[in-house]
C-alpha cells in the first residue's frame, strides 16, 4: 500500500530531477498498485507537477499493465495540458491503441499537418478500420 502523500512529494521531486525520487520510480515499474496511484494522480491532482510526473512515469509501465488502463489513457490523451498528454500518447502507442491512433491523428496531426494526416490515413487504412 502507499501512501498518497509521500507518492506526491515523491513525484515533485522527480520533476526536479531528484535521483532517490527517480530510482522510487524505476524500481517499481511493474506495480499495479502504483499504476493506479500514478492514474489517480494524472487524471485529478492539484500539482502539475504531480500530474504531468505522473502523467510520464505511467507511460514507462510495461505494455501489459498499460492495456489494462487503456480507457484512463484515452482520457489523458485528451487533457489541455500538453505535459499531461504526450505522455498519454505515448503510453496508448506502445500498446498500439486504435482509438489512441485515431485521436492522434484527427486531433494533434491534422490539425497542423492536414496532408500528411490524410496520408498517414491511407498507410494505416486497415489498422484503423479494425
Amino acid at each position: 500500500m502507499y501512501e498518497k502523500n509521500v507518492v506526491r512529494e515523491l513525484l515533485i521531486d522527480s520533476t526536479h530531477g531528484k535521483q532517490k525520487a527517480k530510482a522510487y520510480f524505476e524500481e517499481r515499474l511493474d506495480d499495479k498498485l502504483l499504476l493506479d496511484l500514478l492514474v489517480e494522480f494524472a487524471l485529478d491532482d492539484y500539482s502539475t507537477d504531480a500530474s504531468m510526473t505522473a502523467s510520464y512515469w505511467i507511460s514507462q509501465f510495461s505494455e501489459d499493465l498499460l492495456r489494462g488502463i487503456e480507457e484512463n489513457l484515452l482520457v489523458l490523451q485528451q487533457y489541455e495540458l500538453n505535459s499531461i498528454s504526450v505522455h498519454a500518447l505515448v503510453a496508448l502507442g506502445k500498446i498500439q491503441s486504435t482509438r489512441g491512433l485515431r485521436f492522434l491523428l484527427e486531433n494533434k496531426i491534422a490539425p497542423k499537418l492536414h496532408w500528411e494526416a490524410v496520408a498517414l490515413e491511407y498507410h494505416l487504412k486497415n489498422l484503423l478500420n479494425t
